[in-house]
């Protein structure tokens, strides 16, 4: 500022900036701002308005002008502003890998950072870098940059056009490989086998190539071999990639177990020079550590491991770990001592040690775990107020006088336990005291200890960060008081600036509605700014499921202004999806072909199935979803138009799905089924255990292939059309529903349907199913439980029909299988055909056996799960009961049936089974014995045989055959499946 000794106190009166439009918030200029209009100028008061401004963040360069005008000076901020980064998203023809994702993280543009040219000369050539890396040497990257001035955004575009990917050939190898280059080259898998074409380059295949040549020294006990590539020759001509490759075998390394038998598969699992593909001395200290905690796992507790290595020749290095096992022992009695606070069973969870058991034969027992047990017990102890706790074991080597078995003693000092006298809060101004002391687990005559102060301090910051004071601090002091072991707490906050949230700023959107995303924002203007709240929004916009990235970010994070731009950068995903599935069933399935009519309740066999989907994402941009489902199986055919509504009404959680559907089944053994469905549903999720659901269905149902005479009547083999209304409710409180451990299950489904809505029957239905799990035995074994209740009560019966009758065959209750009740083969349970009786005339129709379905359901099963071997596979006890019966009333719990005709009882099951823990949950495996099967009289001959049997002839005249045979449903079933039973 020229001559500014001769302006230094004269009025200003006015103070204007230029540009006009300032990037701060008005409230943060008015803040920050010290020249005031009508003041005296100040120099140093200038001097200090500058800095004051570059502290924001905001700028790049501002400079002082003061203009003398009539009555003093008009003070003029010329300044220059700073570009921040927005949206950065990729465009053109990109043929994966790279994808987009990989494209835009690999700019290192990140999202409300300062913007420097620099970043942009390296963002390109990283982009050109990665594109070479994958084979697209051809690829051009352009860059286009769009501007926002009103909010001091860049947004930057990049243009791609990537040509076609180059491949590999035959690559040099140099160095000391030992091997051929065939032998090399096989091993990159760069070359494909057989037809010996090379393959395209990408990223990860050169990668797994130099990874596949280390496997193959591995292979060979070369586990110090090397491989890198010192150059990717480019043919431009001829679009190849020669690598040069430098390999060095490195000597043979043998790893062995003397004076003790130990598997080569034990040794690569517990010594690290398998994987790290190094040897050094520190891996082979962690080695010998690692084996010795094998050992003791197995019972040989004074185990003695040490390793010696040595060279024989120049090609070969001998790794020897000498193990002295020593006597092997069985740890049989584990006893705590001393411990008053808290009982054995609270202890014993936190504890690794664990008595010899069916599942650990020898118990469970090493050094590492006997210390690790000592540290997690005092750990316990000092949480909760013992601050001089001590623990200590003692192990002897003879448990009541027998040798081989030893007795580990836990001896607990609890010493004097500590308590809060009081608790004083400092520096607590905007958000009062009252609300914090809400967040606190140290209150007076509460246990003290540093662990319930650790988790106040993360309790208070994380209620302030939520507040907007992202800068908070917390200390805290500790005294004692005039109480013996007890101590006066003493909380100091430093609250720093609240910062606010100036707007929010939405980019990369192109399709979607600008409503929909704001529906889903639980940020809002002048909010405070908070990092969790952000986070939370952004889960909201993954869950409408139409987009595939989200990144929220703060404009000029680290500046001073209180006032921030909230930034969230959109990419949408892919409209469309598609999804094939194959899979299976296997064990005894009741459904299939008719055709067999002396096998009424089916037989082992295998179903294979498969699924296409076909899904349209963000329809109208509305987040709405299309989607076309089909299954194929020789049991069922299915093939749905869905039109979902998430959010309706911008409610969380509620839901509106139409539905058109068609499905031919064949599961049930007696008939074929289908049906073609229109239906709307509206589902609520209430709070995050309830789930509600209100649904109106139209549906026509027919029956072919119809397996028994009676049955075949014009009456019940003409298509029925059914209106429903339903309501559903879900109750789920379990802690994985994959595989729970503990919890509570529970739906209740009921519908109705009337001529009212346009039905042709009229029933009430109603199932209910109800599940517990108890956690037993340290929670390692699961005591499960489920019992099933259903019913259908028809009303306003068409005249001619009876009351269980006029239940179309495909809407009756059907059970039994691998979900329901393993005493039977699948659909297979409940009432069966057991013909007519002669009449007056002497006419009789024969028996076929096949279930009918029935009106009514009651089903309970309890299952005892356990470890069996390892952490991933366990076993099943089970018990299943239950049955289903023609109607309410014939609900029995007798255990015996009375005669052939005689299927209102109820059957029990008993069996074992294996799981095998895997990510989408257990593969199982149940066999199960039906303590008391029903029997019945089926029709031994074929479909035509079935046909001659004249009813209008009299019994003594019909073929042998027609007389049905007696049957009965095996004891024995087996079944394969995915997922645990309930």
């Amino acid at each position: 500022m020229a001559q500014s000794s001769a302006l230094e106190g004269q009025r200003i009166i006015d103070v204007r900036y230029e540009p006009a439009r300032q990037p701060l918030d008005d409230r943060d200029r008015d803040r920050i701002q010290t020249i005031k209009k009508g003041a005296p100028l100040h120099m140093a008061e200038v001097s200090d308005a500058i800095d004051a401004l570059f502290a924001t963040g905001y700028y790049d360069d501002i400079q002082v002008e003061a203009e003398p005008a009539e009555g003093g000076l008009i003070v003029r901020f010329v300044t220059k502003t700073r570009w921040f980064v927005g949206h950065v998203g990729a465009q053109g023809k990109i043929v994966q890998p790279p994808n987009r994702g990989q494209i835009t993280n690999g700019t290192l543009l990140n999202l409300g950072q300062a913007f420097d040219e620099k970043a942009l000369t390296e963002a390109q050539e990283t982009t050109t870098r990665l594109f070479r890396d994958n084979g697209l040497y051809e690829a051009k990257v352009e860059t286009a940059i769009d501007r926002e001035p009103d909010i001091q955004q860049l947004n930057f575009t990049f243009h791609v056009k990537t040509g076609k990917r180059a491949k590999y050939e035959r690559p040099v190898i140099t160095g000391k490989p030992l091997l051929s280059d065939d032998t090399i080259i096989r091993a990159t898998g760069w070359r494909i086998r057989f037809i010996g074409w090379y393959r395209q380059v990408t990223q990860s295949l050169t990668r797994s190539g130099l990874n596949g040549i280390l496997k193959q020294y591995q292979k060979r006990d070369r586990l110090m071999a090397d491989a890198k590539i010192t150059d990717l020759a480019y043919d431009a001509q001829r679009r190849r990639v020669k690598p040069t490759l430098e390999v060095n075998a490195g000597p043979k390394v043998q790893v062995r177990a003397i004076e003790a038998k130990v598997s080569r598969g034990t040794l690569r699992k517990y010594v690290p020079v398998f994987d790290e593909r190094r040897v050094d001395r520190d891996l082979l200290v962690e080695g010998a550590r690692n084996l010795r905690d094998y050992f003791q796992n197995q019972g040989y507790y004074d185990v003695a491991i040490d390793f010696r290595q040595r060279e024989e020749g120049p090609d070969q290095m001998i790794i020897e770990y000498i193990i002295s096992r020593g006597e092997r022992f069985k740890l049989v009695n584990l006893e705590l001592v001393g411990n008053n606070y808290f009982n054995d069973g609270v202890l014993r969870e936190r504890m690794f040690l664990e008595p010899a058991s069916f599942r650990f034969r020898h118990g469970r027992y090493s050094q590492a775990m006997l210390k690790k047990d000592e540290e997690n017990i005092a750990n316990l102890y000092k949480s909760n107020g013992f601050a001089d706790v001590k623990v200590t074991s003692e192990t002897k080597r003879e448990y009541e006088g027998k040798a081989g078995q030893i007795s580990v003693t836990m001896r607990i000092e609890e010493g004097p336990q500590r308590f809060v006298d009081s608790v004083e809060l400092k520096g607590v101004q905007q958000l009062g005291t009252d609300e914090i002391r809400r967040f606190l687990s140290s209150l007076p005559g509460q246990p003290y200890s540093e662990f319930n102060v650790a988790v106040d301090r993360s309790a208070v910051l994380t209620r302030y960060y939520g507040a907007g004071f992202a800068n908070a601090t917390f200390v805290w002091r500790a005294t004692p008081s005039s109480v013996p072991n007890h101590v006066n707490v003493e909380y100091t906050v430093n609250e720093g600036p609240r910062r606010f949230v100036r707007d929010i700023l939405i980019s990369g959107v192109q399709r979607t509605r600008p409503q929909l995303i704001q529906n889903a924002l639980t940020l809002k203007p002048d909010d405070p700014l908070s990092l969790g709240a952000m986070t939370e929004a952004q889960k909201n916009l993954y869950n409408l499921g139409i987009f595939a990235k989200v990144d929220t970010g703060v404009q000029n994070p680290g500046g001073t202004a209180l006032y921030k731009y909230v930034l969230y950068d959109i990419e949408e995903a892919n409209r469309y999806t598609l999804n094939l599935g194959i899979g299976a069933e296997a064990g005894s399935i009741g459904g299939g072909t008719t055709n067999a009519l002396d096998a009424p309740v089916g037989g082992t066999g295998f179903s294979p199935r498969f699924s296409l989907d076909v899904t349209r994402l963000n329809f109208l941009g509305r987040g709405h979803l299309v989607s076309l489902r089909g299954r194929v199986s020789t049991l069922e055919q299915r093939a749905s138009f869905n039109y979902s509504l998430p959010r309706f009404q911008n409610v969380e959680g509620r839901n509106i799905t139409f539905t058109a559907l068609y499905e031919k089944s064949n599961n049930v053994r007696t008939f074929s089924s289908k049906r073609q469905e229109a239906s709307v549903q509206i589902s609520q999720q209430f709070t995050k255990a309830l789930n509600g659901l209100f649904r109106v269905t139209y549906r026509r149902v027919s029956t072919s292939s119809v397996a028994i005479p009676t049955l075949l009547v014009p009456l019940l083999l003409q298509p029925v059309r059914l209106g429903f209304i339903s309501a559903n409710i879900a109750h789920d409180r379990r802690d994985n529903p994959a595989d729970a451990h503990r919890g509570i299950y529970t739906t209740a489904d009921f519908s109705i349907a009337s001529k009212v809505f346009g039905s042709q029957r009229n029933f009430m239905r109603a199932l209910v199913k109800n599940a517990t799990y108890y956690p037993v035995h340290r929670r390692l074994w699961v005591f499960a439980r489920e019992t099933t209740i259903g019913v259908i009560y028809p009303f306003s019966v068409p005249a001619g029909i009876g009351g269980t009758e006029s239940i179309p065959l495909p809407e009756r209750f059907f059970g039994g299988g691998n979900v329901s009740h393993r005493g039977f083969p699948e659909n297979q349970a409940g009432p069966r055909d057991i013909g007519t009786p002669a009449g007056p005339g002497g006419s009789a129709t024969p028996p076929t056996g096949f279930p009918l379905g029935g009106n009514a359901v009651f089903f309970n099963t309890i299952e005892l799960r356990f470890p069996l071997l390892g952490d991933n596979i366990g076993g099943v006890l089970f018990h299943d009961a239950g049955n289903v019966y023609r109607s309410l009333s014939d609900i029995s719990f007798r255990s015996s049936q009375k005669n052939p005709q005689d299927f209102n009882y109820m059957v029990h099951a008993a069996g074992f089974g294996i799981r095998y823990r895997t990510p989408v949950g257990p593969i199982r495996v149940d066999l199960a014995y039906s303590i008391n099967p029903p029997s019945f009289i089926g029709f031994k001959g074929t479909f035509a045989e079935l046909l001659q049997c004249n009813p209008n002839l009299p019994a003594s005249q019909l073929p042998t055959q027609c007389q049905g045979t007696k049957q009965n449903v095996g004891h024995l079933q087996f079944f394969f499946s995915i997922g645990q039973t309930f």
